[in-house]
């Protein structure tokens, strides 16, 4: 996946990427920073389930209770592999609530056309929580994740409408 964004984006400046188990997060360090030194790795993590984010801020292993409806992101156990990784490569881990990861599966449908499931939908939160720092700069967001049964995609939308 790095490798198909630094072609198709080769003045990429921050990749955002959601984390479960942290395979995919440690590609983009790997591969991404290779092929475009330069470039930042921001990971995302939910609020409900952020074994990964703390035990990166901690540089310690850690686990932890997962109340997150983000299934991908449901991870209550640090894996010593990704978190060595995350600790020598990740420019920054943020976390998501769920309200954020939904309000992002909403703005993903009405701006990208593109139906997401929470934990797709983290990094597009993520980027709206440090818009600020993303002003000016070139970002791709890794939407992995389209698993929204449709009763619980109407019910997001409805809610939306609702507020």
């Amino acid at each position: 996946m790095s490798l198909e964004i630094v072609e198709a984006l080769p003045d990429v400046d921050v990749i955002v990427t959601p984390i479960g188990g942290g395979s995919g997060a440690i590609g983009h360090c790997l591969v991404a920073k290779s092929l475009k030194p330069t470039v930042q790795v921001v990971g995302v993590q939910t609020a409900g389930a952020p074994a990964v984010y703390n035990s990166w801020r901690e540089r310690i292993l850690q686990q932890g209770p997962i109340h997150t409806a983000a299934e991908g992101l449901a991870t209550g156990q640090a894996y010593y592999a990704p978190i060595r990784y995350f600790i020598e490569r990740m420019d920054d881990m943020l976390l998501v609530g769920e309200d954020e990861m939904r309000d992002a599966i909403v703005r993903l449908a009405r701006s990208a056309h593109v139906i997401a499931e929470e934990s797709g939908a983290a990094s597009t939160a993520a980027a709206v929580q440090i818009a600020d720092r993303l002003a000016g700069k070139k970002v791709a967001l890794v939407v992995s994740g389209g698993n929204l049964p449709i009763d619980q995609l109407r019910r997001i939308f409805l809610d939306a409408q609702a507020s």
